[in-house]
């Protein structure tokens, strides 16, 4: 029953729909995202696992659309397509599922002849079918081959009829063949439905509070967006936590963190206000937040941006994409949120509290109750109390060499971070020093910095990161020839800068992958264990260990 004071419930129905559908919604202006989503974040490979299910038939995940005649600002762009048209009402709003339609609906529509080079963000919509192999795939940067079909021309009947003539002109003898093919992935594409669910009426907060308790599939919507719809207000006074959380994000690239998730700059923000950094009740944290919101945003991105600056100047870190753990940002944030200017004992401890948890794992197994404990132990510190980081933080067991290379797991991060940037300083092939921070940043991929010293296929041991090596790359020439052409005069202190010892060279000139790699994995050992040594740290067990996949989250 519905109180006097209490809204309305709002109708939820089920229901499918063809992709023609909602994009005519969204042409019309009648589907939007609203302002307080995220903006769009997959990556190209994430985009071409949707169209994969759509060619095998697989179901994408549930849609979730708002019915609704509240005034709620919107997005302009619908994937990379200016969508700019009159308010109009109702209006259907995504709550869930943006990543996944503005991936259909801008591959899809994107117009055939849009320019490339438009814009730095449309590189990654350029997807297309391969009619040989029967995949999507992305190419960004070159022209595609005649046997690649574009997205954007599938559903369009006039530019579909232009690139399969162009087919036909330059592949004549495979055409029908290839024709028919695209023919029939077009239709699959039509003819696919999607499964939605629509929230017809209600409260904005009525509505994300049936979206938390629906078990969707898919990219759901994060605390940090739920949080964000709960919070947001229009007129004079609006606050919208998804653009400061954009600008937190941008300030942090000074520091190269701009990679640190939303949910650890949300959990950040959440910590600002001593409130559970993992709670589910986003209702009640909104309405504690509401008006002290912004001041708080404001003081933890005073804490994350001084937390950058520490962890880049004084620890060594080049970045997010070789720190260890999210919270470990969310901790230090605080620590620096409650005190913006710390002394020496307390950068020292913070030094050592940082590899402490990145050697241990602390993370990779702490649960929620451990995570806010350890946010009170740091705004103890804050204080002054010296002792608080004393106990587990210093004792607890120190994970041994990682056996493979992930860099996924937070103790090959780890590892890197101390080679790297904290014992070793790597020169080039001459003997110059080696902008290693440059030639992370300007891969992708930072993995595909670390080049294989023997090839990936040779064994076991060449998926020990002792086997991966951080030096530019020289077209035609591989990192093991690269190696063993350093000039006499400098050879001695490019190996020694790259922790190859002389045991590990020697190997290296036979070609005995083995002996090198076992002879430079026991010397990055000892540079760890002379680390741990200088910080007071326990040290590993001398066994080598795995180097799973650890994170706390992110």
């Amino acid at each position: 029953m519905v109180t006097p004071n209490e809204p309305p419930p709002p109708i939820v129905k089920p229901e499918v729909a063809l992709l023609e559908d909602l994009f005519g919604e969204i042409t019309a202006g009648k589907l939007r995202i609203p302002r307080f989503q995220r903006p769009f974040v997959w990556r190209p490979e994430d985009m071409l696992a949707v169209f994969d299910s759509i060619r095998r038939g697989y179901p994408i995940g549930n849609l979730l659309l708002w019915d609704t005649t509240e005034p709620v600002q919107s997005l302009d762009r619908f994937g990379p397509l200016d969508l700019r048209r009159p308010e109009t009402s109702p209006v259907t709003y995504v709550l869930d599922g943006q990543q996944r339609l503005s991936t259909l609906f801008g591959a899809l529509r994107l117009p055939l002849d849009f320019p490339r080079d438009a814009q730095l963000h449309n590189w990654r919509w350029w997807i297309f079918y391969d009619l040989r192999t029967h995949e999507f795939v992305h190419v960004p940067n070159k022209e595609p081959a005649a046997h690649l079909f574009p997205l954007r021309a599938m559903l369009r009947t006039m530019d579909f009829l232009q690139v399969s003539r162009a087919v036909v002109e330059k592949l004549p003898q495979e055409a029908d063949a290839l024709v028919a093919e695209a023919e029939g992935i077009a239709q699959k594409i039509k003819s696919y439905k999607l499964a939605v669910t629509r929230i017809q009426g209600g409260t904005l907060e009525q509505a994300v509070d049936i979206f938390s308790r629906l078990n969707t599939k898919g990219q759901s919507m994060t605390p940090d967006q739920m949080f964000a719809a709960l919070t947001y207000r229009e007129g004079e006074d609006a606050f919208h936590l998804a653009d400061r959380i954009d600008r937190i994000q941008e300030q942090l690239a000074g520091y190269h963190f701009e990679g640190l998730a939303r949910s650890a700059i949300f959990r950040a923000i959440v910590a600002a206000a001593s409130a559970d950094v993992h709670s589910t009740d986003w209702a009640h944290l909104a309405k504690t937040l509401h008006d002290a919101l912004p001041a708080t945003v404001e003081a933890a991105e005073a804490g994350l941006l001084r937390a950058a600056h520490f962890l880049l100047e004084e620890v060594g870190v080049p970045g997010d994409k070789l720190l260890p753990y999210a919270n470990q940002m969310v901790l230090l944030g605080e620590f620096f949120h409650r005190k913006p200017e710390p002394d020496v004992d307390d950068k020292w401890l913070l030094r050592r509290w940082f590899w402490a948890t990145s050697f241990s794992g602390w993370f990779a197994g702490a649960n929620t109750t451990q995570i806010n404990d350890a946010l009170d132990e740091m705004r103890l510190l804050a204080r002054g109390d010296l002792s608080t980081l004393v106990g587990e933080w210093f004792s607890g067991p120190t994970r041994p060499y990682p056996q493979r290379f992930v860099l996924n797991s937070a103790r090959v991060r780890t590892l890197l971070l101390t080679t790297l940037f904290c014992r070793l300083s790597p020169l080039d092939t001459t003997g110059e020093p080696l902008d290693a921070r440059r030639l992370l940043w300007e891969q992708e991929k930072i993995s595909l910095a670390f080049r294989h010293v023997f090839p990936a296929g040779s064994g076991a041991l060449a998926s020990n990161p002792a086997n991966r090596v951080l030096l530019p790359i020289v077209p035609g020439k591989p990192a093991r020839a690269q190696l063993l052409a350093i000039p006499d005069g400098v050879r001695d202190r490019v190996l020694a800068s790259h922790g190859i010892p002389l045991e590990a060279f020697e190997a290296l000139k036979r070609s005995d992958r083995s002996g090198f790699v076992e002879a430079r994995a026991a010397h990055l050992a000892q540079i760890e264990r002379a680390f741990l040594n200088e910080l007071g740290l326990p040290l590993p067990a001398q066994e080598a260990g795995e180097a799973e996949v650890d994170t706390d989250g992110d």
